[in-house]
């Protein structure tokens, strides 16, 4: 089948030699149907969609694992009859054990043992020599033939671990000693060699010491994320399954995992003043460690998120992406009760829907005043705005009229004097936009 298209559906690489999804191997197989045994959720039917040549080994390759797979599966359900059938002979041929006071026989050894125990103790006298021969290396044997009351107990199945401080019971030793040091003796005898970190179980260091050398072994087949743990991978992949198991009892929301959950509760339904992450620069209080951390980064300035576009550095990655906006002319918000209302962002347009159609629960930010003029005690929420006062402190009026030599401190102040004065010479806004001139002789403060 000929090829429509030189642009890899894989790997989105153009490739002259890319063939049809459509094509047959060597084995006589479409590689469509190979794709769809990788990832039976696309439709690989379409005669659009090209390979490279690249692509077409890998697909290859995965499709030739999973058939091996399949084989091997087989074959180890026939291993395993073999084994089982093997096994069920070896029983039926395997000699019987004899009890040399009764001639009794038995076909294993813990029923022999059993039976000495419970029937010939009281035969001391007896040489219990040639049973010793019959099981050899059984140390327990002696003890069993001498002491007749022990033997009678049943062997115990170990008991549940217990908590000694709150009573919870563990099956395994190693849950029950994770839960004591974490919530009761708060013991942390594995530390970290490349910091001071220190930790309950080896595992929490093992984690932590990933963390420092960047390893994330665990990889979703979805996305490609990396993790440090099976655990966060674990939790990751309820994200792509988005079936939202998890419930809020205060206001019935619900959530694909535990975790945000609890960090909803904690944001949406905690009263602000009992918020326990406090920032030691202006007190402010935070529902998460996350939040304080971001905040923190306001303070000192540090910016290590930047845009690959223009080069403007952002405190985190959410404000990058929202940045990328500026840089596209894409407008997918669209207002449902206006014709021609497009926005970039939701937040336009939930602001638009309060402002015009008083719908939606967008509020006004509280704006924090974090820019002073060195000259007098004002603040202001905005670079700009305080830029625009220090001219009214240094006298310097940078924004001309192109049309009557009259200068003001703002371009805004500049543009109502022409809307009012002169607006019959330009008739429409981009001509008055046009017509500010920026004098920078007056010496512009930037």
């Amino acid at each position: 089948m000929e090829n429509k298209c030189n642009l890899c559906c894989i790997c989105l690489m153009k490739d002259n030699t890319a063939i049809s999804v459509l094509n047959l191997d060597v084995q006589g197989l479409k590689y469509s149907e190979k794709l769809a045994l990788c990832d039976s959720t696309q439709n690989w039917e379409d005669e659009s969609l090209s390979l490279c040549s690249s692509c077409v080994e890998k697909v290859n390759i995965v499709f030739d694992f999973i058939e091996l797979c399949k084989k091997s599966s087989k074959l180890r359900e026939d291993k395993l009859k073999q084994l089982q059938w093997a096994n069920e002979n070896d029983l039926e041929d395997a000699e019987d054990f004899s009890c040399d006071f009764c001639k009794k026989n038995f076909k294993k050894k813990r029923t022999l043992k059993s039976h000495i125990t419970k029937m010939h103790n009281k035969h001391r006298d007896i040489d219990t020599n040639s049973v010793k021969d019959e099981i050899k290396d059984d140390k327990s044997f002696e003890k069993e033939a001498n002491n007749p009351e022990k033997s009678r107990k049943k062997t115990k199945r170990p008991e549940a671990f217990t908590c000694e401080y709150c009573g919870k019971q563990f099956n395994r030793h190693q849950h029950w000693l994770a839960h004591t040091r974490s919530k009761h003796t708060f013991e942390k005898p594995y530390e970290c060699k490349l910091c001071e970190a220190r930790f309950t179980t080896s595992h929490s260091l093992l984690v932590h010491t990933r963390n420092h050398n960047n390893e994330k072994p665990y990889i979703c087949s979805t996305c490609g994320k990396g993790f440090v743990c099976s655990g966060d991978l674990f939790h990751h992949n309820k994200i792509h399954l988005n079936k939202k198991e998890y419930e809020c009892n205060v206001c019935n929301k619900r959530f694909n995992t535990t975790s945000v959950l609890r960090t909803h509760k904690i944001v949406k339904h905690t009263e602000p003043h009992e918020w326990k992450y406090i920032c030691k620069i202006c007190e402010r209080r935070f529902p998460i460690n996350s939040s304080l951390t971001l905040h923190l980064k306001r303070h000192t300035g540090v910016k290590d998120h930047s845009c690959h576009i223009c080069g403007k550095n952002f405190v985190s990655r959410p404000e990058v992406m929202k940045h990328f906006l500026s840089h596209s002319n894409e407008k997918n918000f669209k207002c449902e009760l206006c014709d021609d209302k497009e926005y970039k962002n939701k937040d336009g347009l939930n602001k638009h829907l309060k402002i015009v159609h008083d719908l939606g629960p967008w509020k006004p930010p509280k704006l924090e005043k974090k820019f002073s003029c060195m000259l007098c005690p004002k603040k202001f929420a905005y670079s700009n705005k305080l830029q625009r006062h220090l001219l009214s402190h240094t006298g310097a009026k940078p924004y001309k009229c192109e049309f009557c030599d009259k200068k003001f401190s703002d371009s805004s102040y500049c543009k109502n004097h022409i809307r009012k004065e002169h607006e019959e010479l330009l008739g429409n806004e981009d001509g008055i936009k046009k017509s500010v001139q920026v004098v920078t002789t007056e010496g512009i403060i930037t």
